[in-house]
Parts: structure tokens; sequence; C-alpha cells
């Protein structure tokens, strides 16, 4: 095999806007600002890169359109084996479960002397059956140096897996980077005059993040209101749904925005919402409790693990999956007793700071660091 030489690289299997890419970007910049040589890339681009505010510059794509055959996905990986073989980095840390698949066995292919660390950022039960599979199968090749879960609830997710996968995996908790915290710690908590209770939710429109139980419990709170960040594919149906519920004027889709826009609307809310079916350790519910936000989640191993102190406080609500109504009661409740919302709120602030980015970043270093250079 070639020597080991190069960057550390961080990749995954597109650069569609989210919290993943914006989870690499920070860790990516954290390190580089302590001395290391990073690079980002991924297979291929979303269809609307453009659209989704993708920093070309920054991500490299190894192909130009995401692959629609089985000769163009052939394509993709021979693309990939040839990055690997120009760029030889000293480790690439991947994520999403196509690039966790693929890239052990493009490392073997194109052998170079690259350690590859998988990362897990959603529950594996979420995942492709096949390709979840695969995955124990390729985690298991000599190249793979470690596997990463941002929790521990997605770390039990893994227990499936073969024990030579088993023996590699540790867990690093998500942080904010240390220009999203000096943001929110800079942002106003003065809010607006009145008694109508702003509630906010951040997150792409998908079956994932579980929108239609925040709508309909929005319905049986008159006295409240609703804003929704972000994009994606169930816009239309989720409209539909508020349309049909006459919330026209109580819910607002804020649409895809900069990530700072986003962090100040979440600042002028009083509640935060997050009733996701998973996540893996939710960077919008770590920047909701930096802002003291009251945080009201989903009853699911992730979320729960999300609002817990390091001593076991629960620092924010808990409320059953696909229940509108208890959802709704919570809401009321924050709505009706200010000192019941300035309890949940202070709660949340003491979550949110202990999410180190130092910490995170530390992980991070002491993992990758046989791999890069010393600062």
């Amino acid at each position: 095999m070639t020597a080991r030489t190069g960057a550390i690289h961080f990749t995954m299997t597109h650069s569609t806007a989210g919290g993943l890419r914006e989870l690499w970007d920070d860790i990516a910049e954290g390190l580089i600002a302590r001395g290391h040589p990073v690079k980002r890339f991924v297979l291929y681009p979303p269809a609307d890169a453009e659209g989704e505010g993708v920093d070309m510059a920054v991500w490299h794509h190894v192909v130009d359109a995401r692959p629609r055959s089985v000769l163009a996905a052939i394509r993709t990986f021979a693309a990939l084996v040839r990055y690997l073989r120009r760029e030889r980095p000293a480790a690439v840390v991947s994520a999403m479960p196509a690039a966790n698949v693929l890239l052990p066995l493009a490392v073997t292919i194109a052998r170079v002397r690259t350690r590859v660390f998988l990362s897990h950022h959603s529950p594996t039960d979420t995942h492709n059956r096949l390709l979840d599979r695969i995955d124990g199968w390729t985690g298991s090749l000599p190249c793979v140096a470690g596997i990463i879960s941002v929790s521990d609830a997605v770390g039990a997710t893994l227990a499936h897996k073969p024990a030579t996968y088993r023996a590699r995996t540790l867990t690093i908790h998500n942080a904010l980077s240390e220009r999203v915290e000096r943001v929110l710690d800079a942002l106003p908590r003065a809010k607006a005059a009145g008694d109508r209770l702003r509630v906010v939710a951040l997150g792409r429109l998908s079956h994932q993040k579980n929108y239609p139980m925040l709508i309909r419990a929005m319905a049986e709170v008159p006295g409240a209101d609703l804003e929704i960040v972000g994009g994606g594919e169930d816009e239309a149906v989720l409209r539909t749904l508020v349309a049909d519920l006459n919330l026209g004027d109580r819910v607002t889709f804020a649409g895809l925005i900069p990530r700072d826009a986003a962090l100040a609307k979440a600042a002028s809310a009083d509640v935060f919402v997050q009733v996701s079916r998973y996540e893996g350790h939710s960077l919008a519910l770590i920047e909701a409790a930096r802002l003291g936000l009251p945080l009201v989640v989903s009853d699911v191993p992730v979320q729960v693990e999300g609002i817990t102190a390091r001593d076991g406080t629960r620092c924010g609500i808990v409320v059953p999956l696909d229940d509108p109504a208890a959802l709704a009661a919570a809401l009321r409740g924050l709505q009706d007793d200010p000192a019941r919302r300035a309890h949940w709120a202070n709660l949340a602030a003491r979550l949110g700071a202990e999410a180190s980015n130092a910490r995170m970043l530390d992980r991070y270093e002491a993992v990758l660091a046989p791999a890069a250079p010393a600062r």
C-alpha cells in the first residue's frame, strides 16, 4: 500500500442542506482552527445544489449528478476510488448509509493507507435494511478504525452488528460551533408584548420531523402561533393540512433560510417543539436549548437523551409520539403558566451550556490524532 499522507476528509452521500452538513462544516472549521488540514467531499450534489446553498468551493463533488442507473453507480464508485488515490487522505469520516458502505470498499480497492471512521447520525432501524446489513460487513474491514454514534441511543441500535464492528464503536455527542454559540449568545431574548404563545420548529419538511402532529396540536391551542423554518418534500401536504384545519393565519412556513436568520427567528419564540419520529442528536435542539427556549420533544429514546442533562435531569417536556392532544396540553400548560414556562426555560439553558464545542472537538481530535498532523 502507498504511504499514509494527506488531510482529514469529512464526507457524506450528498450535500443536501441540513443538520449533518452543518455539523461537518462546524467540526471541519474547528479542526482547521486547531492546525489540522481538513477537506470535505460528497459523492454527488442534490438536484438543486445552488438552491440548497452548497458552498461548491468547500464541498468537492466526486460526480456531477446522482447516479440513476447501475452503470452510473459503478462510474461513481470508480470516481471515488480515483479521488482517494489522488488525495490519499490520512483519515475519512463518513456519514449517511450509502457513503458508510462505499468508503471502506473504495479505500480497500484504492490501496491507500486511509483510516476510515464511519458515523451514525440516526437510529439504524431507520436505514435501508439491505444497506444496514452490508454496513455490518464493510464496517468490519481492516481499514475501518472507528464507528462513531452521535448519541448513546443511536449507538444502542448497533447491537445487531458483528462483534468486530461493535468493538470499534464509540459515542461523540454533537455540539455547536464556537461561531454559532457566539451568534446565539448575542441574540436578544426580549419577547414582543402580547399573550399569544409563539412556537417555533426548525428542520426539514419531511416524514422524520412529524409536522402533521404539531400542526394538529396547534388546532387545539387557539392562543398560539407556529412558525416552521425549513424546506422539504412535504411542504405541499403540510400547507394543505394547515388549510384544512383553518390555521392559515396562525401557521407560517418560513422556508429554507440561512442559518443565522433561522436562529434569529428561534430567539424571538417562546417555545421550541420537535416531535420527530427519530433523530440522532439534533443541532436544532441544542440551538434552542442554548437560547433558553422551553423544549417539547417526542417520547423516543434519542429525543429523551437529547433533553437529559449529564446528571440525569430531564430539561424538557416529553410527549407521546403521534398524540396531538398530549402535545396541545403541554403547550397550553406553558401558555397559561408563566412560572412553568420560566422553569423549563432555565432547565433548557442549563442543558445548552453543557453542549460544549471544545469538548466535542477534543473527542474528534483524540480519535483522529494518530492519522492527523499534530498541532
